[in-house]
């Protein structure tokens, strides 16, 4: 028996092509899809560290020139900011880049392309940039918990700086149920966003460590200072909420999602026979109609104190339909003063709302047929066609007291032929400047080419003797 060699196949492995390069660590952010979401500014910071460079550095030769911004003078600071003036980069750019603004698109399409990842507009408010306004959004000055940062020492997990601790209605930590912290320990002085020494959970002035043992979680409190804690610790977790519920989102919220909603509001308070055009925030009463137009975008803390007054959290008021919505065909008799309401400060919560919502659904019970709206809404119709062929056009103020229909409820029913009738009064309001704009053009012209009392033309002084 001899050895004959055996013939095989040929083996030609496919090929792959090779994943995509990326000029940058593709790191992973922490908590997306969770209330502890980090911020874009902490993603900086933990990218610079990754790759052991200052942020600055990372910023300055890396970030900005693929964003066509050219590098300052000086583009590397002192590792360390002086004593209670410096600010690096500067505050003001670290909540710009986690806001919902232009700069923040930009950053982010800047730090996608360098890293190779898709989700970092979830480290920022982009997702609510139509719905949200920018006034008084973000707190002056980082904010952190150090039981946080102690906590995450402890159990491994890296250092971040959520993007919750940025926002200026959030005071206290959920989780530990303490106040946020603004100025370091050991030196005294406030963070800053990005600097030399810029790390979370470390001071970016002596480079102290942020997080202490004994900082833990407060004991237990007693009723009074469980009513006090209530709205902070509200505030922070529906506000938690919201940057949790923005992965998840199809699609981002229009920008008439509050205007609508404050119009079906401002609808069943009229049909109730009440003043349409404010809002009751607990003592406080303000003014909502254009809320209601979309003409202006409600400050953050109102719209908090309208949503916590309501008993609905923001990701509803701002992703569902409108919890007040006025049918198309009828509306409930207005209902009787319910005591409860009456004598109530402050909040309704707990047992306390137990007792309201049980009164009105004793109400409810005895109440009457429903009125139908049907006809003041044709009437209404009729009203609005008829101003849309008047000559000179009319404002729509004029037209809705004229029908004694407030103009919120035009604008929820018919907001198609409000905004012909007030394109319709804009226009001939153009038309009447042009024409004065002329007739004084004229006015003019006539008087510098008129003759004087001699005989002579042109404006008077024109000629010496």
């Amino acid at each position: 028996m001899t050895d004959v060699p055996s013939r095989f196949d040929a083996w030609a492995p496919a090929r792959e092509a090779p994943p995509p390069r990326s000029r940058l660590y593709r790191l992973e952010p922490i908590g997306i899809g969770t209330p502890a979401v980090e911020s874009l500014s902490s993603y900086l910071n933990r990218l610079a560290q990754a790759h052991c460079v200052m942020v600055t550095t990372l910023i300055t030769h890396e970030l900005l020139p693929r964003l066509g911004v050219l590098a300052p003078p000086r583009a590397h600071p002192a590792p360390t900011p002086p004593r209670g003036g410096g600010h690096g980069l500067g505050q003001h750019l670290a909540r710009q880049i986690n806001g919902l603004g232009r700069i923040a698109a930009t950053w982010v399409d800047g730090l996608e392309a360098l890293t190779g990842r898709r989700d970092l507009r979830f480290l920022t408010l982009l997702t609510w940039r139509a719905v949200l306004p920018t006034r008084h959004l973000f707190a002056p000055r980082l904010r952190w918990c150090p039981a946080c940062f102690e906590d995450q020492r402890t159990t491994g997990h890296p250092r971040s700086m959520p993007l919750v601790w940025t926002l200026n209605p959030v005071t206290v930590c959920v989780h530990h149920r303490q106040p946020f912290q603004s100025h370091c320990p050991v030196c005294h002085q406030p963070l800053v966003a990005f600097s030399g020494r810029s790390r979370p959970g470390y001071c970016s002035r002596c480079g102290a460590w942020l997080g202490a043992a004994e900082h833990g979680a407060l004991p237990p409190v007693g009723p009074p200072a469980a009513e006090a804690w209530a709205w902070p610790c509200w505030v922070g977790t529906t506000l938690g909420h919201l940057l949790q519920a923005a992965p998840r989102l199809e699609r981002p919220p229009p920008r008439e999602t509050v205007a609508r909603a404050f119009a079906a509001y401002h609808a069943h308070r009229s049909a109730a026979g009440r003043p349409p055009g404010t809002v009751d925030l607990g003592r406080q009463r303000v003014r909502s109609s254009r809320w209601a137009q979309g003409e202006r975008m409600m400050q953050i803390d109102l719209l908090l104190r309208f949503c916590w007054q309501r008993g609905i959290s923001l990701v509803q008021f701002l992703t569902e339909p409108p919890p007040v919505r006025v049918p198309l065909g009828a509306v409930a008799m207005p209902l009787p003063s319910v005591p409860v309401v009456a004598t109530a400060s402050g909040p309704l919560t707990g047992p306390r709302r137990e007792t309201l919502c049980g009164a009105v659904e004793a109400v409810l019970a005895t109440a009457g047929p429903p009125v139908s709206l049907a006809p003041r809404r044709d009437r209404m119709h009729a009203l609005l066609e008829h101003a849309l062929r008047e000559d000179p056009p009319p404002v729509l103020r004029r037209v809705c007291q004229r029908g004694a229909v407030p103009t919120s409820m035009a604008w929820y029913y018919y907001p198609e032929l409000c905004r012909q009738i007030v394109a319709h009064a804009a226009g001939e309001r153009q038309q009447r400047v042009l024409i004065l704009q002329r007739a004084v053009e004229h006015a003019v012209h006539e008087g510098d080419t008129a003759p004087d009392a001699e005989g002579r033309g042109g404006p008077p002084g024109a000629q010496r003797q």
